[in-house]
């Protein structure tokens, strides 16, 4: 059969040349470990800041906010000519999302949870009864991965065929600038085994059809509308990528955080129905994603800056999340805060599966302080990709055992 193009990681949105413009190495060890203390070098010069080229960077808060929900500002479709829906802009992209938001909505997240703590006890029972867990690979991607690929209708049976060039994409949030020729050409081999996946998939349903999101898009939408088959493929490759890396990245950078300050973790443990507030404040401190790329669509201010259309401006979540004029003691973790944070973003591109991750993280950190865990002493890395910060590896001992679910 004739493959379909292969689904673009979000990636693609932010120009390959913005990173070059800031004044710190996005790539240094540094810089990985702990970007935070750089974003403040930016904000010391105010909100908004503009870069050479006249690219403009915002790390304060209400400006970042106010340029997320304006029109005025977007992804640039027409340079784009992504088949994507989370690279269009209106009307087309609420199109493209109305489609496949069904799995991701509110009260479809709140069927899901039971079995999301089912699923989560039993990993961390596991990891109890070994007394350790590698909580990256062990605990945060298997619940990730199992639950995208249910919602999404992607066979897990099917997964000695579609996990290698999943695993493949990662770090395909990253635009090519920043990748070298070994990494740009594994995330092009990637893409187009996980398409040619897709593509069969998406065929398999068009003659039989189930009930999953696979054959909801096949089949044409309320008004009578069908999505390409290019389209259909880039959606689903979107959904699952989207779905899974930063999923499995903001729950190991909870945890991580948690771990980090013991006294926080302790206030969980003591009272599990604080649960959304810590992952909300865990969201706010340490953002997996790092970077959202906006273009001038015409010409408009940015935060009291003159943005004539074509401008490109950056902003940074983990920067807007620690502005001190919006969140008191911004660098400190305090699980009691209530943050309207932007590490899902907002406005129109706000996150499809917000509350699918929001509802992974709240189940996978509660079942994980009544099992009190500690960190190993082993150094702990982040992961060499810019776009998304993520934990590689966080080993923890677990001291206690939960009993199982009655």
């Amino acid at each position: 059969m004739t493959r379909e193009p292969p689904p673009q990681p979000p990636g693609i949105a932010v120009p390959e040349d913005f990173w070059r413009h800031l004044p710190f190495d996005v790539r240094g060890e540094a810089f990985r470990a702990d970007p935070y203390p750089f974003y403040e070098l930016l904000r010391a010069e105010g909100p908004v800041t503009s870069l050479s080229d006249g690219v403009l960077v915002v790390t304060g808060y209400h400006a970042a906010t106010a340029i997320l929900g304006d029109p005025r500002f977007g992804l640039g479709a027409g340079a784009l000519e992504s088949q994507s829906f989370l690279l269009v802009d209106p009307p087309e992209h609420r199109r493209r999302r109305a489609r496949v938001g069904g799995p991701f909505s509110a009260r479809a997240v709140e069927r899901l949870r039971p079995a999301i703590r089912h699923r989560t006890g039993e990993l961390v029972r596991a990891a109890a009864t070994r007394g350790e867990a590698e909580a990256v690979s062990e605990l945060a991607l298997p619940l990730a991965l199992e639950l995208i690929c249910a919602l999404v209708g992607v066979p897990m049976d099917d997964r000695p065929r579609w996990y290698g060039p999943l695993v493949g994409l990662t770090g395909g949030f990253d635009p090519p600038a920043l990748r070298g020729e070994e990494d740009t050409a594994r995330l092009a081999a990637a893409r187009l085994d996980f398409a040619h996946y897709l593509g069969e998939l998406v065929e398999e349903r068009r003659r039989v059809p189930r009930d999953d999101l696979v054959s909801a898009l096949v089949a044409p939408g309320p008004d009578g509308t069908a999505l390409t088959g290019p389209e259909i493929v880039t959606a689903l490759g979107q959904l699952v990528v989207a779905g899974f890396e930063p999923t499995v990245h903001l729950m190991a950078n909870g945890l991580h955080a948690l771990l980090s300050h013991p006294a926080q973790f302790d206030r969980l443990q003591a009272d599990p129905s604080c649960a959304p507030d810590v992952v909300e404040e865990v969201l706010r401190y340490d953002p997996t994603v790092q970077i959202m790329t906006r273009i001038a669509l015409r010409d408009t201010d940015a935060g009291g800056r003159h943005a004539p259309a074509g401008t490109v401006v950056g902003i940074l979540p983990g920067a807007a999340n620690r502005d001190p004029e919006v969140f008191p003691d911004p660098h400190r973790l305090d699980v009691t805060r209530t943050p309207q944070h932007l590490a899902l973003g907002r406005g129109e591109h706000f996150c499809l599966g917000a509350g699918l991750v929001r509802a992974q993280a709240q189940a996978l950190l509660t079942d994980l302080a009544r099992c009190r865990p500690v960190l190993t002493g082993e150094p702990v890395r982040y992961r060499d990709t810019v776009m998304l910060r993520g934990v590689e590896r966080l080993p923890v001992v677990l001291t206690e055992r939960p009993e199982a679910d009655g």
